[in-house]
């Protein structure tokens, strides 16, 4: 059987960390639609100086039959391959503020001992607040800003940036375990980014940028976000133009405006997913004629919602 202090290898002295800093959690495996907490991840480690400090052991955490580490093979050879890395990483933020970022798949084993291990590291680093990054898609409308539900025990993040607060049985997560170990020993806030379902994994960096703004708004960190900005803004080009010629699909986006907005304006309708009768439209026939659609448009060249 395995301790928990033997899930990880700490790359460096951990006594020359800086002690208090706060903990941004962005793993990746569960839903994670539109690619938030990766994207996010990446953005953070593509533009602010970092490096790691302490790595657990995927070799022990990763199913790797199910979730296959990538190589590259370059003619008749094979010139690199590439494990998963699970790591805690020591970063500055755009002002120069430092913190700590927890980054890569989600364990497939060993869930309570990976939790123990994580939370033996924030207390000895004395880690002054945790917030976890992660998303899930929803009949919502790309049109509108994107909002999240936050949930944890900082009741100040709840009720100012938790739009949607549903009471549900739900699959659990290794990042939900976490927070629901810390909350009555530590501050956390886990901000759960509602992304429309209809874009899936198609590049779009707004669930990237909503999870990051989470972050600022729970952590006060400075990022650099100026790319992602960019892309977002093609991205919403992009869609727009194809919704010019598709009067159903408008149809459909309007509906989910419509819902978006009476839920926004506090309403009597319970949530942007539901009818005032709290009826259900089906994912299937809100998403099928969209598809159908972006079916032709790939057949000329690349979708942006491929």
């Amino acid at each position: 059987m395995f301790e928990p202090h033997e899930l990880t290898l700490a790359l460096e002295d951990l006594e020359t960390v800086p002690r208090g800093l706060d903990l941004v959690i962005a793993i990746h495996g569960f839903v994670d639609a539109g690619a938030a907490a990766e994207a996010a991840a990446a953005a953070i480690l593509d533009t602010l100086p970092h490096r790691g400090i302490v790595e657990f052991d995927t070799d022990l955490l990763i199913d790797h039959r199910s979730r296959r580490p990538r190589m590259l093979f370059n003619e008749d050879h094979i010139e690199e391959y590439l494990p998963h890395t699970l790591t805690v990483l020591l970063v500055e933020d755009d002002a120069g503020a430092p913190f700590l970022l927890l980054t890569g798949p989600e364990p497939d084993w060993m869930w309570e001992r990976f939790t123990d291990a994580l939370l033996e590291l924030l207390e000895h680093l004395e880690v002054a607040s945790t917030t976890i990054i992660t998303s899930i898609g929803m009949p919502v409308p790309h049109t509108r800003p994107l909002v999240s539900t936050v949930s944890g025990n900082r009741t100040e993040l709840i009720e100012q940036y938790s739009a949607w607060r549903p009471v549900s049985s739900v699959p659990a997560s290794v990042i939900h375990r976490i927070e629901h170990r810390l909350q009555g020993s530590a501050p956390v806030a886990t901000f759960t980014v509602l992304v429309p379902h209809y874009v899936g994994e198609s590049g779009s960096a707004g669930p990237a940028l909503a999870a990051l703004e989470g972050v600022t708004s729970a952590t006060s960190l400075a990022f650099r976000t100026e790319e992602l900005r960019t892309a977002d803004r093609e991205f919403q080009q992009l869609v727009a133009q194809q919704m010019e010629t598709n009067e159903e699909l408008q149809r459909v986006v309007r509906t989910l405006e419509a819902r978006y907005d009476a839920f926004m304006a506090q309403t009597s309708v319970r949530s942007p997913l539901t009818d005032e009768d709290g009826s259900l439209p089906s994912a299937d026939e809100i998403a099928e004629e969209l598809e159908r659609y972006l079916q032709e448009r790939r057949r000329p060249g690349p979708d942006p919602l491929a």
